[in-house]
């Protein structure tokens, strides 16, 4: 697959990644920004708001129709975060034009919504309609509050915002509840007016059309202007007043242990393949965590390992009883330790690269995975395809590894206790 990518103007690229793999195609439009406490709620919204309708086609109904009439080809609209930058994203999916039965041009006609969707909302007096505002902020609501119902994910975040107080990266991309209210329809129009303006834009996208094709509808139905040309920088910050530890309580059963590490290793740095492969040997179904931590010792219900490798932080979860806390860190803290020593078996070392290797070759089956591994990577400036980063990945020894685990230092340690016992 050879990957192209053109400049539409400045400040606006569009990423060709071809494939005839799918009969549908898929197109991303990525506007990034910095992620701000006063702006994420603003800019997390307004995807609510513009998915709603345009000024075209007014109404939910007449907007979905208008999509089913196109082969029902799907616009959708979220928020992204990839490290401290917020991703304002809309994405497109539709038929490819071989498969309809009277040869319509599903690609042209679909991007023209999509181009209606950012560039032509419905307003009233120059702002945002407040009963769609109104309605959107009471759905944004609910999705932060289904959120908090995870408790996984809660404390997560819990523990991540402990440990990253004084940082960009503690804010949700999906925004704050509490600053919904004070957003009204034209507040919404100034945000909308400022990131459409200014934002860097990425578009990306896979399918069988040619980068000519592609190319011409964008520059027909996405009429983006110049505007800075930005790489937006995540901070990479050491550990700070040692070891922080905490816990709150919660009313469900079982408890949920975060422990967060800091390390100087990201998507940029050469040693990266190793710090990868350290995650994997503690996290594969034959890893260090669950095979010592959850089978041997019976010490959790779950015990995984995550790499932001944007931010430079390794995380491990785990679903424990409340009472263990202490001698779960421990366990887990020695499986590092043994990491860093390099006491790792040869089954562990393969299966963690067998695992990583799978994972990349899996990404060209889903086109919304290869658009993923392009946004994040060229969104730190960094071009690499899945192929040569596996190569790195092949030639990376263990040594490589226990090196890159030795930059780990704990720096947050979070606990929501519940009420369960007994993990067994």
């Amino acid at each position: 697959m050879t990957v192209e990518t053109r400049s539409l103007c400045r400040g606006v690229s569009l990423t060709v990644l071809p494939t005839d793999k799918f009969k549908s195609n898929l197109m991303a439009v990525k506007l990034a920004v910095p992620l701000r406490a006063e702006t994420a709620t603003h800019y997390s919204l307004l995807t609510n708001v513009l998915s709603r309708c345009c000024a075209e086609f007014p109404t939910l109904q007449s907007f979905n129709t208008a999509l089913e009439e196109l082969y029902a080809a799907d616009l959708d609209t979220c928020v992204e975060k990839a490290g401290e930058v917020q991703n304002i994203c809309f994405k497109l999916s539709c038929i490819e034009d071989e498969y309809t039965y009277d040869g319509a041009d599903v690609l042209a006609g679909s991007m023209r919504m999509l181009g209606l969707m950012i560039f032509d909302p419905l307003l009233e007096d120059g702002a945002f309609p407040r009963r769609i505002v109104e309605s959107e902020k009471d759905h944004l609501k609910e999705e932060i509050g289904t959120l908090k119902e995870d408790k996984a994910r809660l404390a997560m975040s819990k523990c991540l915002n402990l440990m990253c107080r004084d940082e960009a990266y503690r804010v949700s991309a999906v925004g704050d509840a509490k600053l919904l209210d004070g957003i009204d329809g034209r507040a919404l129009k100034d945000s909308y007016d400022r990131l459409i303006r200014t934002a860097p834009v990425s578009i990306y996208f896979v399918g069988r059309a040619s980068a000519d094709t592609v190319f011409d509808c964008c520059k027909k139905y996405l009429p983006f202007g110049d505007r800075e040309e930005h790489v937006y920088e995540t901070a990479i910050s050491p550990v700070r007043d040692g070891l922080k530890r905490s816990a709150e309580q919660t009313d469900a059963m079982q408890s949920k242990l975060c422990m967060a590490f800091r390390a100087p290793v990201t998507m940029k740095s050469d040693s990266y393949a190793a710090m990868l492969l350290a995650c994997e040997v503690l996290g594969s179904p034959c890893g260090k965590l669950f095979t010592n931590v959850r089978e041997k010792q019976g010490l959790c219900y779950y015990c995984s390992p995550s790499l932001d490798g944007v931010k430079g932080i390794l995380t491990v979860s785990a679903g424990i009883d409340g009472n263990n806390r202490e001698t779960v860190e421990t366990a887990v803290l020695e499986q590092i330790e043994d990491l860093k020593n390099g006491i790792v078996t040869e089954s562990e070392f393969s299966a963690a690269k067998a695992g990583v290797l799978a994972a990349y070759k899996e990404i060209y089956d889903s086109p919304g995975a290869m658009i993923n591994w392009y946004s994040v990577r060229r969104g730190q400036n960094i071009f690499i395809t899945p192929e040569e980063m596996a190569k790195r990945i092949e030639e990376t020894s263990l040594d490589d590894v226990a090196s890159a685990a030795r930059t780990l230092e704990a720096d947050t340690f979070y606990m929501l206790e519940g009420k369960g016992r007994d993990c067994e």
